[in-house]
Parts: C-alpha cells; sequence; structure tokens
C-alpha cells in the first residue's frame, strides 16, 4: 500500500515560515525560537514600533526575573536579537519561544511559552 501524504496549501506555508524562521535564527546564533506565525514577518524588513524601543521579559513566578533589552535597529532581525538577548539574561531557558509582544508606549513585553 502507498504512503499517501496529504498538505494542504496553509500546512505548506506553515512549514515554509517555520523553515524561514529556524535558518534565520541559526545565522545569528538564536537560543530562543520564534513563534509568530501569519504576520508576514521578514526579519530583513523594518518592524513598526519607531526608535527607542526596548524589549522586556519579566515574569514573577519563574525566577523572578525583570529583564530590559534595546532594540538596536530598525528590522524585525533586531527584534528578534533583542528578546533572545533578554531570555538568555533571564536565565529562563525553559521558556524559549517567542509568541508574541505586547506593546506598551515604546516597551514591548514578551510573551513566551515552551
Amino acid at each position: 500500500m502507498e504512503n499517501i501524504q496529504i498538505t494542504t496549501d496553509e500546512d505548506k506555508a506553515f512549514f515554509e515560515q517555520m523553515d524561514y524562521f529556524s535558518t534565520y535564527g541559526k545565522g545569528f546564533g538564536a537560543q530562543t525560537v520564534w513563534s509568530i506565525y501569519d504576520e508576514g514577518i521578514q526579519f530583513g524588513n523594518d518592524h513598526p514600533f519607531g526608535d527607542n524601543v526596548v524589549i522586556r521579559h519579566k515574569c514573577d513566578v519563574f525566577g523572578p526575573y525583570d529583564v530590559t533589552v534595546p532594540v538596536k535597529g530598525k528590522r524585525w532581525g533586531d527584534v528578534w536579537a533583542a528578546a533572545d538577548k533578554a531570555i538568555v539574561e533571564s536565565d529562563d531557558l525553559h521558556h524559549i519561544y517567542i509568541e508574541g509582544f505586547e506593546i506598551k508606549g515604546n516597551e514591548l513585553t514578551l510573551v513566551t511559552g515552551s
């Protein structure tokens, strides 16, 4: 009997995004996983958050920790690099999946998962 695989266009798009994110992360040595899908994010493109943006990674349960890292550039890749640094500095390497941001002025509070 033949192995039959059914893959939808949606599945293909998801896997393409996942491969793109993984390849980009490996390229700069990320210790985290970008897990924000279906937003059209390209790491070489400008992010919409403006200047003087910081990433905040805070938790009162695991740690506790409260880490703030400036985003050093205008590209989405700079946002990931800052988020990666914040997670590493927090020492909470269990929650390495970057799932979103809560925006408060120039501060992007990380939403992470495991």
